[in-house]
């Protein structure tokens, strides 16, 4: 006859939504030959196990990997709502168009949801302020060089995103005849913006391999023929 146990233990969660998870996860965790009664507090549950001493301690254990896992779940859903003007101030970076940020938080695999000025998403603040100070830069050069703010924002988030230059990505989709130029000298839009942005993304990609091969310096450029 195995010796029988009873143990009660009470798990704590941060919030009232992830411990309703893990007591719906406990409530489907099948154990055999074991009982299990879970009550929900608050931000607590308790659970009371009740078996043969190693299936108790196994179901237990168990319990315990559940509990990190739902910690960890919640963790990456957390999200944050911010006033675009807030974040462009911890960034020291100037105001920048909310649907950009939107755009290139998402290519990163960022959830965002954008209401007017305010900003939803999971990505870190930590993370925000670099990103956010570079970004702006990138937006800033684009202007110089698009006509349409679609354009502006394919030319930032992609050469930011490249780690190329805004100029030579609208210069290089003129000449390739992605993009077409203005009477003003900037360029604009030829084809469906969908399409026109898959092409950019090839392009700033070829950009940067053809820059890491070059390893030009100033002096390099200083010296070549004209």
């Amino acid at each position: 006859m195995p010796k029988m146990e009873k143990r009660e233990i009470t798990f704590t969660f941060p919030d009232r939504d992830s411990a309703q998870r893990f007591l719906r996860a406990v409530e489907a965790t099948q154990a055999r030959g074991v009982d299990t009664v879970v009550e929900l507090r608050g931000t607590r549950v308790k659970v009371k196990v009740f078996g043969p001493h190693a299936a108790v301690k196994a179901h237990i254990r168990k319990l315990g990997e559940l509990r990190r896992t739902v910690l960890s779940e919640s963790e990456e859903e957390k999200q944050v709502r911010l006033h675009l003007s807030t974040i462009c101030r911890e960034a020291g970076a100037p105001k920048i168009p909310s649907e950009l940020l939107r755009d290139a938080l998402r290519r990163r695999g960022y959830r965002v949801r954008v209401r007017g000025p305010w900003i939803t998403t999971n990505a870190p603040m930590s993370e925000l302020r670099e990103f956010v100070r570079e970004l702006a830069e990138a937006y800033r050069e684009a202007r110089f060089y698009a006509a349409s703010e679609p354009v502006r924002r394919m030319l930032a988030i992609l050469s930011h995103e490249y780690d190329v230059d805004p100029m030579d990505l609208a210069y290089e989709a003129i000449e390739r005849g992605v993009l077409r130029e203005g009477e003003d000298g900037r360029c604009e839009l030829r084809e469906d913006p969908k399409s026109t942005e898959r092409k950019l993304e090839e392009i700033a990609s070829e950009l940067r391999k053809a820059r890491k091969g070059r390893g030009k310096t100033l002096e390099d450029f200083l010296h070549e023929p004209l």
